[in-house]
């Protein structure tokens, strides 16, 4: 762990991130009946009609960490993380608050503010390292003031309970009041929400007890260390539920770095694989009803050309400012499921994949204007952590057939390039060679019997 200011992020061992959950079996993260991932893809040719999700409401659930007051970082380079933020399409930072003399607050709130510019809002973080004083609705508006109104959710102490101090427990407590209170005193406007402590170890929240009635969004750090994303998504422990009861969870911390040569904590995975399971991170958490999840993290903070230091290698941005595949991967998922605005409802569709094949997995999503969006992956390992290479998978060969007439369906693989790479016109049966990284299949409805481009 690193603890270059008061609010950094941590990445732990990796036995310990293969017991975080998030859901009770049968549940999603509000309480709601939950479907599985496979339960509509592994349909052997028997339609099924699925009610789709919104794809505004997944890009939405897309967040990333940043280090804004890193002067002496990369992130000291405010006009590359601008263009950065601006170019990959990520409307949702989390942060923390910090504040010293003036030139320091206006120098690292005017960031803030800028952002805000660009549509970007903040998960701020507030953590008794940080000094601030009593939490009070008085700090609160200063903070949002200097921020130029951009904050959206203020979150709890960052990981105390590996700390060493002593009284973390009461102190999160505290502190998770005291946020609540003066956040609900605040004087109105945009609606403010209130995210509960992160742990470093999910378990370790028995010690504080149920702190539901005071926040909005429960809150874990789950690292899938160096596997693929579904790992994170068994049958779902009860930690979280002890902490924050029923409350909906956001996911503030996860991600994969690409130190290969550092040893001393969770594997690292190559930038390739990364490039396939961060689209995939964002689409099962979604998938499984967590409303958020925060990447860690936006830039390499630093040089480390020996991939040595994991620390400075979560980034989507390299040290040098250049991008890696998993920053064109989300950039182009993102692109081709946004969306002008949440659609007031959600139709169905009607689909069936044959063969039936238990290693896909999918999620519907339906745009604003009725565009339907099926993403379509190969839940399997895309990187051998052991021996520190890609594995190959091939794609598997299957078909698609809809019940309905469709008058387009589009292929995209956001891993391989931002346009097309297949059009159908006026088919309700097309092939598929399904890959290890997203597949999004986008299907318009209605026309008559045509072929491809």
């Amino acid at each position: 762990m690193k603890w270059i200011t008061p609010f950094v992020s941590c990445t732990w061992l990796a036995s310990s991130f293969l017991l975080l959950a998030l859901v009770l079996r049968g549940r999603d993260s509000g309480g709601r009946p939950q479907r599985t991932l496979k339960s509509f893809a592994a349909t052997d040719g028997a339609f099924i009609r699925e009610p789709a999700q919104s794809a505004f409401a997944f890009v939405n659930s897309i967040g990333i960490n940043t280090h804004l007051n890193y002067f002496d970082r990369l992130y000291g380079n405010f006009p590359l993380v601008e263009r950065e933020l601006a170019s990959i399409g990520i409307r949702h930072l989390r942060d923390g608050v910090h504040l010293q003399d003036p030139a320091y607050n206006r120098m690292l709130y005017g960031r803030w503010a800028a952002l805000g510019k660009l549509g970007i809002r903040f998960d701020a973080v507030i953590d008794p390292r940080s000094k601030l004083g009593p939490i009070t609705a008085t700090l609160l508006d200063r903070v949002e003031a200097l921020s130029g109104d951009t904050i959206e959710a203020y979150e709890g102490p960052n990981e105390l309970d590996i700390s060493r101090m002593a009284d973390w427990p009461e102190i999160d407590r505290s502190y998770s009041k005291q946020i609540f209170d003066a956040v609900r005193s605040m004087p109105a406007g945009d609606p403010v929400e209130v995210i509960g402590p992160s742990m470093a170890f999910a378990g370790r929240g028995a010690a504080i007890g149920d702190l539901s009635g005071q926040i909005d969004f429960g809150n874990l750090h789950a690292y899938p260390a160096g596997k693929m994303p579904s790992i994170l998504f068994p049958e779902q422990l009860l930690e979280a539920r002890i902490l924050f009861g029923a409350r909906p969870v956001m996911i503030t911390e996860s991600g994969y770095h690409n130190a290969l040569n550092d040893h001393s904590d969770q594997p690292g995975v190559s930038e390739a694989a990364a490039a396939k399971y961060i689209p995939r991170l964002f689409l099962d958490a979604f998938a499984h009803g967590v409303a958020r999840t925060y990447l860690y993290e936006l830039l390499d903070e630093a040089p480390d050309p020996e991939l040595k230091d994991n620390q400075l290698h979560w980034g989507l941005i390299r040290a040098d400012g250049t991008e890696k595949p998993a920053f064109h991967a989300l950039k182009n998922l993102i692109a081709e499921l946004n969306d002008t605005g949440d659609s007031t409802h959600q139709g169905s569709l009607a689909w069936s994949l044959s063969p039936a094949n238990p290693k896909i997995d999918h999620l519907l999503l339906e745009k604003s204007d009725g565009e339907f969006d099926l993403i379509l992956w190969q839940a399997v390992p895309s990187f051998n952590c052991a021996r520190q290479v890609d594995i190959s998978n091939p794609p598997v060969t299957a078909e698609l057939t809809f019940a309905d007439q469709t008058r387009t369906v589009s292929l995209y693989e956001p891993v391989v390039q931002a346009a097309p790479v297949q059009t159908y016109y006026a088919v309700k049966r097309i092939p598929v060679e399904i890959p290890d990284h997203p597949l999004v299949v986008r299907i318009v409805m209605g026309g008559e019997a045509g072929g491809r481009t």
